[in-house]
């Protein structure tokens, strides 16, 4: 249940300011903050409304047990993606402002089929078109994003700035095609190897970050469509970076998914 004094809204109108103007937030004011993920998640439907977009899919973000175990979270953070900022191999992008972004390479999946709301959803291997890679550029509307509370995050649709998408790497989900690609993927940052795949505690699993959207739809009444993109969350090892002129690509298979700032 929402609290009466806590008006999503309000909040999601001074980050989609910030977010147009390329300003940075050291926090929301206390009236303005969420103090809940339930009401993080309220204040992200009204943003994702005032950008007037078509929603194509979902992000996951601090997904790895090491993260979720640091962040005190029991599953994955949720985003929405905004079908005006999925892009293809190759895109220039320009940002409002050059303030630092977060560079993660990741694994994607395509639905194949509507996915209703039902507590307790098993995945089927029905349920995927194709997996793909991704590049996700993360911009917070904070100065420090691991600062202002998780809800605050959230209610910035965790940092969500672009998705750049790869081709399809296979049809329907092979988990052997995705081990082989955490151990073969390489991120280059200008020409130079910057960034490889991760292993252990520290690797997202990307089934079990389907399995948290999953619940996360059931929980809040949404409807997983065909054609939405699940980006998972970090493959590789994040890193950040600021300012113009860098050129980013992952190598993986005889593969190549690039972009440029």
């Amino acid at each position: 249940m929402q609290d009466a004094d806590f008006d999503p809204s309000a909040t999601a109108s001074i980050l989609a300011q910030a977010w147009s103007s390329g300003d940075l937030l050291t926090a929301l004011a206390a009236g303005n903050k969420p103090e809940t993920l339930e009401q993080g998640y309220a204040a992200q439907d009204h943003l994702f409304q005032l950008a007037g977009g078509t929603r194509a899919g979902w992000k996951l973000g601090v997904g790895s047990p090491a993260a979720m175990r640091g962040a005190n979270l029991s599953r994955p953070l949720v985003g929405q993606l905004e079908r005006a900022r999925l892009h293809s191999s190759g895109v220039q992008l320009s940002l409002p402002a050059y303030t630092p972004v977060t560079i993660e390479c990741e694994i994607a999946f395509v639905l194949d089929r509507d996915l209703p709301p039902l507590p307790g959803r098993k995945i089927d291997a029905a349920d995927i078109r194709s997996t793909c890679v991704t590049f996700e550029v993360v911009r917070s509307r904070f100065v420090d994003r691991k600062t202002v509370g998780w809800p605050s995050f959230i209610a910035d649709n965790v940092g969500f700035e672009a998705l750049v998408v790869g081709q399809t790497l296979c049809q329907g989900l092979d988990p052997e095609v995705m081990r082989q690609l955490a151990e073969n993927v390489v991120v280059y940052l200008n020409g130079e190897p910057r960034a490889k795949g991760l292993f252990d505690d520290t690797a997202t699993d990307p089934l079990n970050s389907l399995a948290a959207l999953y619940e996360h739809a059931a929980q809040r009444g949404e409807t997983l469509r065909a054609g939405d993109i699940i980006t998972t969350g970090a493959m590789c090892e994040p890193f950040d970076i600021s300012g113009p002129g860098h050129k980013l690509a992952a190598r993986y298979f005889d593969n190549e998914l690039m972009f440029s700032f």
